[in-house]
């Protein structure tokens, strides 16, 4: 017997001779088609391989065939099945056939079909030649035998296997090398999957070294640090191979279980772009591991030869509020700033501008947040915006920063002076404030430029600036520096205690609170120390545990050349592996910059940074890290917005110091001199410049080993046509690839080369296409294409990336679903979900076995479903919103069919649902859904063009319901007690809307009669806890509110409904703080006369009024009317010339804001009697309007708008105009 033998002795550990087996090879063929050519040749191959190898033709007429060919089958490792043209003419054959797919059912018996001059699909279709055979053998054999044949054909023809076919030249003796090839990597090797697993134990072992050389490297940077980075590049070098060895393991996995012998043919033979070479990788097992051993092993030994840094923890850590509520020991200084911002005493005509000055970590941004965001600052100006400037002081990204943020709008224009006019235009007469955060630049010249844009602003606008540096804070400044000083002991210890002690209070052992303020002592009054040790500490209650953190020898330890704080580097060395990991992940980002929670924990999910724990997914994974690091005030929240989170400065100087050489930011600056050693690299040039881009692309080529490509700033501007995507990075281990709003139409043929690539993100891109071959990216698993306008068609074969868990693609022109989308079973995100009339139902089918969905879903094009599936959703318990999108808009009437109904019924979401959207739907009743109702979870409802509706559904039994929105059902005539209970007895049902804060009917052109009876006499009503209705555009709408079944509201909005009388006879709502009513004409001015005297509680009230009927509503018997408490007043469209202000203003102390719109026949206000309290005052569209009162307006505005009223501008104006004397007090006024 020839045993096998391993080809290099380098490879002995990986094979397994000698096999318990009796043969290595059973060939199976039909003699008299290839017994003396193909079966001969292919034998001898085999045999001079090494394999023992077993074929039939031996055997003599007369002898058990049957019974020794099964047992040669059972000894035999693997089986080749030579399929011929007249194969299935045989019946020992098939029954062959039929042994050894047994033998492959019931152990690890690998079958490898060779189609020698046969169509696979003839095989698995049965036709041709094979049909013919058949029709004989079902006249000879038994029908159970033939069916059994059958079947074993069909599943023949679908494993992977080889066709001659598709060898280009047809040469048998290639063809024949190729087989022998994939039987040795089968038998010559240990599986790829226990090489695989002995890779992640390695690393796994390596993993205290460098967590104890990580502890080590700030303190012994010429010994410890030098062999940290070699065991780094070791390690990724073995995570590099790994990551080889999973995507071929999973390639053989998607292999067997999804394709078809006619694809997967050659999938056994990599083809060339996925080239696997098995000798070489098993060579480079060997190699990856015994450098590995020897680096650890040398760095332990150095390690071991330094003194210990003295602790080392990492525990779980308790989560903490995201947002500072209060700013500890700043009170004082808050209120000074305020103050002066709200003055305007010390500046005269310029800009005031207030520099807060201070050492780094010491809270200057913190507290200019602080002043930010106070209610007093927000309501005195009229425009703010905060900029993060950093050391780069760039004019134009600031002026465009700025001018975004003002004006909503995307500034595209490349020109400084363009942008700054555009600037001083926006700001031209109004009151502003910004924040210059971080400004390091003392270049008086670039100062000046910005300065010039802001001069045009309002008198009494102001800026504050944060600085390190004394010298920025005398140039930039006009008032005097706000110096920031160490936070007191007391101060400190209260902060501390905030986040160490997370109960609050002092510690339960006594002397825990002295070392913590010892500890306290060290940080130096320095909040971003303070808040860092105090997360590290909150998760300790032992004496040892803080002893250590106060007797580390870090606090005697600095760098000369770091910003490092001793404190931040405890609260480092004090984080996990993992975490410290997913830490230096983040020195990417640049200073200032604001990131997304979500994106973060994907690019960590790509970059295999997120262990695996049982019953987590990696998302919830990446949420517990992502909370430990905020935890420890790694992270903290952007001043803009809550969903964004930056790092500070510091942190940002410890991330990057921690990632060291392996990770590369370039911001557009300086060159690097080599990027040969980089895995990691984002991109955000602060300059719109196509060869700096380009220079970047072409330097990155030096990078082969890449993990990462970060762009972090849109490049629309660069055109990366087909032909210039060659400067992409090249690196085959990219594993995040992002290009959001590149101007790329088309990707590179070559992207099937990245296949490692777990991140793809061309989101906002104008591609118009994906190429067929990302379909062979088997580890991808985010693709972000939201906001690609021209994308239309996603590939047909998309169902290969079986790792795919988001997909995003919202906002984009697809026309339908690629086919068998159900076979990407770990899909998470898919936000839209598009049917077209002809794959409707099968793609329904198809998504109805994506069972991980999560988040948002919206299902468009449902008109085009029918025969569906029953209950496609039901089983999806972990999606939270849901639109149903019929997809027809604004159409008030359309053809119905009893099928929509049927379909709406059979897309019953799970109970778990807290918000659904149904649009378009064309039915006349809505689906019953009876078990929905009495637990559901949904807390938000929108019923949208449903334009046939004849009736509401039971709403009211919806217990957790408290958004609901009804719009453009105009089929709707009454709504009664089946909107509140449904068609059963009112005693046997719930409360109804028990739950209900918010309520909407907007553009209902039908509805009539709106009943709030029904049988429910608790009190409360209907609608006990309802806080704010909103009734718009439902012009036939007769009869009056009832103040019973509203007894919470406080808002009230009830907009062009003529008939509707919004006062109840039995008086009106107490708790009614605000109300804007339209459409008030002659008719209902006495019923509102009379309601609004009830209304004791109400703040703010908007009165719009039938422009087309003149009415006499501001007499003097009327005095009184307005609650005495109003605060805000908006008078629209009053049809009369004059107002009684004395009469009506009287009573109205508390009135701080009058607006007056749209009046075109009011020649002049009250000559007296405007409230003595009011601070705002804005007249719009008033072209009739002469004259201000001749004793001028109160003291006490300080804001005046006055747009388009033509005769009083001209009086208005600065110096000249007749009116100006009275209102040159005024500190803010706009007149245009």
């Amino acid at each position: 017997m020839a045993l096998f033998r391993g080809h290099k002795a380098s490879l002995s550990r990986y094979t397994t001779s000698p096999y318990p087996f009796s043969y290595h090879v059973f060939l199976s063929f039909r003699g008299e088609d290839t017994r003396k050519n193909f079966a001969d040749h292919l034998y001898t191959a085999l045999v001079n391989a090494g394999f023992h190898t077993f074929r039939d033709d031996g055997l003599e007429k007369g002898e058990n065939i049957k019974q020794e060919l099964a047992n040669a089958i059972r000894e035999s490792r693997t089986s080749v099945i030579v399929f011929s043209k007249d194969y299935a003419s045989s019946r020992w054959c098939l029954e062959e056939l039929v042994t050894i797919l047994e033998r492959k059912r019931t152990s690890n018996h690998f079958v490898l079909p060779v189609f020698y001059d046969v169509d696979p699909s003839h095989l698995r279709n049965q036709t041709a030649s094979v049909a013919e055979t058949f029709t004989r053998h079902q006249k000879t054999q038994s029908s159970s035998k033939v069916r059994r044949w059958r079947a074993a054909l069909k599943q023949v023809a679908d494993l992977a296997g080889m066709d001659l076919q598709n060898e280009a030249d047809g040469h048998e003796s290639k063809f024949i090398q190729k087989i022998v090839g994939v039987i040795r990597d089968k038998l010559g090797r240990v599986p790829l999957s226990d090489v695989q697993k002995e890779l992640e134990d390695k690393l796994l072992s390596v993993n205290p070294v460098l967590d104890d050389a990580e502890g080590k490297q700030l303190k012994f940077q010429t010994t410890v640090k030098p062999w940290l980075h070699k065991l780094k590049e070791a390690v990724y070098e073995a995570e590099d191979l790994l990551q080889e060895i999973k995507t071929q393991v999973l390639r053989q996995k998607k292999n067997d279980k999804y394709g078809s012998s006619t694809s997967k043919v050659q999938e056994l033979i990599s083809t060339p772009s996925h080239a696997f070479d098995s000798a070489l990788i098993y060579s480079r097992v060997d190699e990856v591991l015994e450098k590995l051993d020897n680096i650890s092993k040398q760095t332990k030994d150095v390690l071991d030869s330094e003194v210990t840094t003295g602790h080392r923890v990492s525990q779980p850590l308790p989560s903490i509020s995201l947002v500072e509520k209060s700013v500890y020991g700043r009170d004082e200084e808050k209120e000074r700033l305020v103050k002066l911002l709200l003055s305007d005493d010390e500046t005269g005509n310029e800009t005031g501008v207030i520099p807060i000055v201070g050492m780094g970590g010491i809270g200057k941004t913190t507290l200019a947040q602080f002043v930010y965001n106070d209610v007093r600052v927000k309501q005195h100006f009229h425009l703010q915006a905060w900029v993060c400037v950093s050391k780069e002081f760039d004019v134009f990204r600031i002026s465009q920063h700025i001018y975004e943020s003002l004006t909503t709008e995307a500034c595209q224009s490349t020109n400084l002076d363009l942008l700054l006019s555009k600037l001083q235009a926006t700001l031209m007469g109004k009151r502003f404030f910004f924040v210059l955060d971080d400004i390091w630049n003392k270049n008086y010249n670039q100062l000046e430029l910005l300065r010039r844009p802001l001069e045009s602003g309002a008198h009494g606008s102001k800026i504050i600036v944060t600085t390190r540096d004394e010298n920025v804070a005398r140039m930039m400044g006009s008032l005097k520096a706000h110096s920031l000083m160490p936070m007191s002991e007391e101060d400190s210890w209260s902060l501390f205690e905030k986040h160490a002690l997370k109960n609050g209070g002092v510690p339960t052992h006594s002397h825990l609170e002295k070392i913590g303020r010892q500890i306290v002592r060290k940080c130096n009054g320095l909040p971003l120390a303070i808040k860092s040790l105090g997360g590290l500490l909150c998760s300790k209650l032992l004496v040892e545990e803080w002893e250590s953190i106060l007797n580390s020898d870090m606090w005697e330890f600095s760098l000369d050349e770091s910003d490092i704080l001793p404190s931040l580097w405890l609260s480092y060395l004090d984080l996990p592996l993992h975490l410290k990991r997913c830490f230096a992940y983040c020195s990417l980002y640049p200073k200032n910059y604001k990131f997304q929670k979500s994106e973060l924990i994907y690019l960590w999910k790509a970059e295999d940074l997120l262990q695996h724990k049982k019953n987590k997914m990696a998302e919830e994974v990446g949420q517990d890290y992502f909370n430990d690091l905020i935890s420890r005030s790694f992270f903290q929240h952007s001043s803009s917005s809550d969903e964004y989170f930056t790092m500070h400065d510091l942190i940002n100087d410890l991330a990057s110091f921690v990632s060291g050489e392996f990770y590369f930011r370039w911001e557009g600056t300086d060159s690097p001199n080599s990027l040969s050693k980089t895995r990691h690299f984002s991109y955000m040039s602060r300059y719109h410049d196509e060869a700096d881009s380009l220079a970047m692309f072409e330097a990155l080529q030096q990078a082969k080993c890449l993990r990462t490509f970060l762009s972090l700033k849109p490049r629309w501007w660069l055109q990366l046509n087909k032909g210039r995507c060659d400067i992409l990075p090249k690196s085959e281990c990219l594993r995040v690839l992002k290009l959001y709003a590149y101007n790329i139409e088309e990707l590179p043929d070559s992207i099937h080369n990245f296949k490692h690539l777990t991140y793809l993100d061309l989101s906002a891109t104008p591609i118009k296409k994906l190429t067929d071959t990302i379909c062979t990216l088997y580890n991808l698993q985010v693709l972000l294409l939201s906001n690609c306008r021209g994308l239309i068609e996603l590939p047909a074969k998309l169902r290969r990336l079986i790792n795919l868990s988001h997909l995003d693609i919202t906002k984009t022109k697809l026309k339908k679903m690629p086919p068998q989308m159900g076979r990407l079973k770990d899909l998470q995100m898919l936000p839209e979900f598009v049917l077209d009339k002809h794959t409707a139902g099968d793609n329904l089918a198809e998504l109805k076995k994506l069972e991980k969905l999560r988040g948002r879903l919206r299902i468009s094009g449902l008109v085009h479903s029918s025969g569906l599936e029953a209950y496609i959703l039901r089983d999806k318990k972990f999606l939270k919103e849901l639109v149903l999108d019929w997809g027809r808009r604004h159409v008030f009437a359309y053809i119905y069919t009893v099928e929509e109904r049927e379909v709406l019924e059979k897309l019953q979401p799970h109970l778990n649902l807290e918000r659904l959207t149904i649009k378009g739907y064309g039915g006349k009743m809505f689906s019953g859904w009876s078990e929905y109702y009495p637990s559901s979870a949904l807390g938000y409802l929108e019923l949208v063009d449903c334009v046939n509706c004849i009736s509401l559904p039971p709403l009211g039994q919806l217990p957790s319901l408290r958004e609901l929105h009804i719009s453009k059902l105009h089929g709707v005539v009454s709504v009664g007690s089946e909107f509140y209970y449904g068609d059963g007895n009112t005693s046997s049902v719930n409360k109804p809307f028990r739950s209900l804060r918010s309520l909407k009917f907007d553009n209902m052109s039908g509805w009539k009669d709106w009943s709030y009876g029904g049988g429910d006499d608790n009190e409360g009503g209907v609608f006990p806890n309802l806080v704010h209705l909103e009734v718009i555009d439902c012009p036939n709408l007769t009869g009056r509110l009832v103040s019973d079944s509203l007894p919470s509201l406080v808002s009230l909005t009830v907009l062009h409904c003529p008939e509707l009388e919004c006062f109840p006879e039995d008086g009106f709502l107490s708790k009614l703080k605000s109300l804007e009513q339209g459409k008030v004409n002659a008719k209902s001015i006495q019923n509102l006369n009379k309601g609004l005297r009830t209304l004791t509680s109400l703040e703010r009230l908007t009165l719009e009024f039938s422009c087309d009927e003149k009415v006499d509503w501001f007499v003097e018997e009327q005095a009184g009317m307005f609650p005495s408490i109003l605060t805000y007043l908006t008078i629209c469209r009053l049809n009369c010339e004059t107002i009684n202000g004395a009469k009506w203003f009287g009573n109205l102390n508390s009135l701080q804001e009058l607006e007056i719109w749209n009046c075109p026949a009011l020649r002049c206000l009250p000559n007296s009697g405007l409230p003595s309290s009011l601070q705002r005052l804005q007249i719009w569209r008033c072209p009739a309007l002469q004259c201000l009162p001749d004793s001028g307006l109160p003291s006490s505005l300080t804001y005046l708008c006055i747009h388009e009223c033509p005769l009083l501008e001209k009086r208005c104006q600065r110096e000249t105009g007749e009116d100006w004397p009275k209102i040159a007090h005024i500190k803010c006024i706009s007149i245009r």
